[in-house]
């Protein structure tokens, strides 16, 4: 009876090993059935891109990199290591790229192996980790661990199970790609409604500008682009100064290049050549630096970015020149259609310019008014030129020859003086002050401008030549046009 007792519970204990037995099967065949619907054809299908609410990637030495997506399954920003990038400054290309070959991965072959062995395959300090959290709660996990000693395959491991995979080197390929591959090349994209002011200084030649933005002119159906250079001098910006600040607002990156901080020198980073600040109307301020040329680039850092990188110096034309060299050349400015009165002094003789275009704005139009001294002085010469037009130009297209930016002369023995009124009712005045016998400095305003001009501005008679007159020597020459003009408003030197 008692053998009969034992061999019961003998068969007892077996029922119940049996039973705990087929559990554990039952549950190692669920899971790999589980793990087994995520393969086909030798491919791990991580997650769909319309069930991520996020993905994590980490590496071996506590990198991460956070991507994030909205509602419409697209990638809203990436968070690197708690620096947050928005959509604005992501290369999307390179960012579904390479979340198609990370959610997707294809292996050669797998194995079971003992918790024991993870030392063998570099899987207990995981070269990186990867977690795919859904939209319902739910994540899904993978780890990486060592290369195989041929290179040619990565051993990998799904949500801590068992079974390793050796996964295409590929996939190793995209999880150590550099974190900058993720942000697109534009440095900047900025409107110029967006800026209040734009400061540049140049390290070796102590030149420096600052300019902010003026309304758009417009000019029939063109939009002109306008610049106000304030410093060193209060000038409009030239064309080669708006190419320049139209490339910035739109600076594009050649490449990312990883500079460390102790190299920085080596890159001309320690002491930029190139500094710019760009000050924002929302208040915000960008600060850019860039070295001098070296190997064909310039090497930057930008305070909305933080990397190093270098750009094409193409894409910066201009860069090297000086202030002077980035401002319109002309003294002082004016166009028929904003000036109403000049009045000139030079010498002992005093002369009035009147304008006042027609309603339609065309010069030839009978209520349009030009006279010199309230003499009409739209005559022409047999070849079409306006003898007005050349008094005219000579005044408002008068080059500066070269700037002086530290000279302190004084306003005494005024040469030449220009009064000049605007149809806005802006007034200019220009005085020319003698530099030696073939010089003046200029003072606007009765402030010296920094503007040197030559002496051929007021006394240079170019002959037959119809232009670059002095403008004392354009007004004698308008002068004699009108006082031997013929019936039809027609001179010709004799």
């Amino acid at each position: 009876m008692n053998e009969k007792k034992k061999l019961g519970i003998l068969a007892a204990v077996f029922l119940v090993l049996v039973i705990i037995l087929s559990a554990v099967l039952i549950k190692k065949y669920m899971d790999k059935k589980n793990i087994d619907s995520k393969l086909e054809n030798n491919v791990v299908n991580v997650c769909n891109r319309e069930d991520l609410k996020s993905l994590s990637v980490v590496g071996a030495k506590g990198d991460k990199t956070l991507f994030t997506f909205d509602d419409s399954n697209i990638v809203s920003k990436i968070t690197y290591n708690d620096k947050e990038f928005s959509e604005s400054m992501l290369n999307y290309a390179e960012v579904n790229g390479f979340l198609d070959q990370v959610l997707h991965f294809s292996f050669r072959n797998s194995f079971e192996a003992e918790s024991a062995d993870d030392g063998k395959y570099g899987l207990s300090s995981p070269s990186y980790t990867v977690v795919a959290e859904k939209k319902d709660g739910t994540t899904y996990s993978y780890s990486t661990g060592d290369l195989l000693s041929t290179k040619n395959g990565l051993y990998a491991r799904i949500n801590g199970e068992s079974t390793v995979y050796v996964a295409a080197y590929s996939l190793y390929q995209n999880l150590s790609s550099r974190f900058e591959n993720f942000l697109n090349r534009t440095l900047l994209n900025l409107e110029r409604s967006d800026v209040k002011q734009i400061t540049f200084d140049r390290t070796s030649t102590n030149d420096r500008w600052v300019v902010k933005p003026l309304p758009d002119k417009v000019n029939s159906v063109l939009v002109e682009a306008r610049y106000q250079v304030t410093y060193p001098m209060d000038r409009e910006a030239n064309n080669t100064l708006k190419i320049l600040l139209a490339s910035l607002l739109r600076l594009q990156i050649a490449q990312y290049v990883p500079i460390a901080e102790e190299d920085m020198a080596s890159y001309g980073l320690d002491k930029p050549e190139y500094n710019f600040v760009i000050q924002l109307v929302n208040g915000e301020e960008i600060k850019l630096s860039l070295s001098m040329e070296l190997g064909g680039y310039y090497y930057g850092i930008c305070s909305n970015n933080p990397y190093t990188f270098r750009i094409n110096p193409a894409t910066l034309p201009g860069m090297n020149l000086s202030s002077f060299d980035l401002i319109d050349s002309y003294v002082i400015h004016g166009y028929l259609n904003d000036v109403s009165l000049v009045e000139v002094k030079i010498k002992d003789t005093t002369f009035t310019l009147e304008c006042r275009l027609s309603d339609t704005m065309s010069f030839e139009s009978q209520d349009t008014l030009f006279q010199l001294d309230k003499r009409n002085a739209r005559i022409y010469s047999s070849s079409g030129e306006c003898y007005g037009l050349l008094l005219f130009g000579s005044i408002f297209n008068m080059p500066v020859s070269r700037v002086d930016y530290e000279a302190q002369p004084e306003l005494k023995n005024v040469e030449a003086f220009i009064h000049v009124l605007k149809t806005n009712g802006e007034s200019i005045d220009l005085k020319l002050v003698p530099l030696g016998d073939s010089e003046y400095y200029c003072f606007i305003n009765d402030r010296y401008s920094g503007f040197i001009v030559d002496r051929s501005v007021l006394y240079k008679d170019n002959g037959y030549d119809m232009s670059d007159f002095g403008i004392w020597d354009a007004y004698c020459l308008t002068k004699e046009a009108i006082d031997n003009k013929d019936r039809n408003d027609i001179y010709d030197r004799p």
